[in-house]
């Protein structure tokens, strides 16, 4: 059994999952069949990594591909969209520095590069999106990262956006990151954050499963995995939990259920359900804001 991080370190499973559930999820919602991805395999583990806390899905064998991933930006119409990440990530972006976006999508974020002075490489399986950003004159390719060669040369910044989680080899990641990163170079990166409720009491969350996802990050395991391969951390911000998705938690969830799987939520539940409704709105934005995290994380790491 290999531990991605660090074959090292012990590991411990956490969880476990019938292919068969994942196989359904994905059906009822996208319409998508992705037995191909499960061949011989019939239960999903969670193993985490006792030294660094980076929880993962195994066997490897179940990670999606370009044709998965095309298939999704057809298919679910905000798959690729401008994020909350992505202004963070600008405040770091100085003019005359070279970037490498990992997973460009759409190029929205390259745009916006390109827009202050930035030299830009864009990384995208979707050929359908690589042909969009050559069309706009961005430099796009379609290659794999693990891939690249050297030619390109080295980065300031190394940038992807809910990409991370995607990939199964967070040693080869980290080690081939550091070799294109020039002496202080940062990898600034945004993944779902698997510690609220929501991937807590949601644990078939599709789009958080394979093979969509094979890591499951939070705080804890950004700043552990990212000292391991020589990067301190110095920016990591969690989005808010939106209005809507705290709603859907209170409306969809009895106090007691609650109380059992997130003590937190569940008192807060209980306050949200005393109080009187005219006030409810404006109880509920105070919770997300002040004692809430959200489902994403802002990563800023930097080479030492």
């Amino acid at each position: 059994m290999q531990n991605p991080v660090n074959n090292k370190y012990k590991l411990k499973v956490e969880d476990s999952f019938r292919v068969e559930d994942i196989i359904n999820q994905y059906r009822h919602q996208f319409n998508q069949d992705v037995n191909r991805y499960f061949r011989d395999v019939e239960n999903v583990k969670v193993y985490k990594c006792q030294k660094t806390k980076y929880r993962f899905y195994y066997p490897f064998t179940i990670v999606g591909d370009g044709q998965f991933y095309e298939f999704l930006s057809v298919n679910k119409s905000n798959y690729y969209h401008s994020r909350w990440e992505h202004k963070l990530a600008l405040n770091f972006a100085n003019k005359s520095e070279k970037w490498l976006e990992i997973g460009s999508g759409n190029s929205y974020f390259l745009t916006q590069l390109a827009s202050r002075g930035v030299e830009i490489l864009g990384l995208e399986l979707n050929q359908v999106e690589v042909d969009n950003a050559r069309a706009n004159d961005l430099k796009v390719v379609n290659e794999d990262f693990f891939n690249l060669k050297k030619d390109f040369g080295k980065f300031n910044v190394i940038a992807l956006f809910q990409v991370l989680e995607h990939m199964w080899d967070i040693s080869l990641f980290f080690k081939k990151a550091s070799d294109l990163l020039e002496a202080k170079g940062k990898i600034i990166f945004s993944v779902p954050n698997s510690n609220p409720y929501l991937y807590v009491y949601d644990k078939l969350h599709t789009l958080n499963l394979p093979p969509h996802h094979m890591g499951l990050w939070d705080i804890e395991s950004v700043r552990l995995v990212g000292k391991e391969f020589g990067f301190k951390l110095i920016d990591c911000q969690t989005e808010k939990l939106s209005y809507d998705e705290l709603i859907y938690i209170f409306r969809n969830s009895k106090v007691f259920d609650l109380l059992k799987l997130n003590f937190k939520y569940g008192v807060l539940k209980l306050i949200y359900v005393i109080i009187p409704l005219k006030l409810k709105p404006k109880i509920a934005n105070l919770l997300r804001n002040r004692f809430l995290e959200g489902r994403n994380l802002f990563v800023v790491l930097e080479k030492i």
